[in-house]
């Protein structure tokens, strides 16, 4: 079994979320026939103990997104941010990243139901825009609201350079920092990734026999 450089996954559901804030773009990933039909997205999120829930926005007008959905709700989505330092390395690295998967199933926000998290879906796609109101409530009859609902344990973020708390989330700022060409000391993430292989407690890998 190949299992080289899955110490790079990260599961913390703090960590997590804190990777979506730097990410401005989800793509979507939906199944149209035979083929895979992705879209980039804004978007918002809320998180609860069991799930990350996804919030799209789309005009009630797009038939063929809507029927792609309806035919079939379940979503691939997929974050990430990216920096280049080429001329500066750290750490014996010359670029970094972080990303998100997440797998999870699709319906329709009920305007209707007061039961349904509305105005907090509204404000986490406001607060991921950098905006702090509607301008226009009238507009808000013409889109249609989704929510994607992930398991937390189909939700995994990767990065480069190890991170293991929300404050090594951020990139670091390699140009202004002391040079530093002595390498991660990554034994301890190492460590838990045989632990989750042993237990299979891991998205994102599969077994020879699988």
């Amino acid at each position: 079994m190949n299992m080289d450089r899955y110490d790079r996954y990260v599961y913390d559901h703090d960590i997590i979320t804190a990777i979506l804030d730097m990410c401005p773009v989800m793509y979507l990933g939906l199944q149209d026939k035979n083929n895979a039909y992705v879209i980039p997205m804004n978007y918002g999120y809320l998180k609860t103990e069991d799930k990350l829930i996804l919030i799209i926005h789309t005009p009630n007008d797009c038939g063929y997104k809507r029927r792609l959905i309806e035919n079939n709700p379940v979503a691939c989505c997929t974050f990430a941010a990216w920096a280049n330092h080429p001329d500066r390395p750290y750490k014996g690295l010359y670029h970094d990243y972080r990303s998100v998967m997440a797998f999870g199933k699709m319906r329709k926000i009920n305007y209707r139901d007061p039961n349904e998290p509305c105005r907090d879906a509204m404000k986490a796609l406001f607060a991921n825009n950098h905006r702090t109101r509607c301008v226009d409530p009238g507009t808000m009859v013409r889109i249609d609201l989704y929510a994607i609902e992930c398991d937390w344990e189909d939700v995994s973020a990767k990065t480069e350079s190890p991170v293991r708390s929300v404050e090594d989330v951020p990139f670091v700022d390699w140009y202004n920092v002391p040079e530093d060409n002595e390498r991660y000391d990554i034994s301890d993430l190492k460590a838990e990734r045989e632990d989750r292989v042993k237990n299979r407690r891991y998205l994102g890998y599969l077994t020879d026999e699988e």
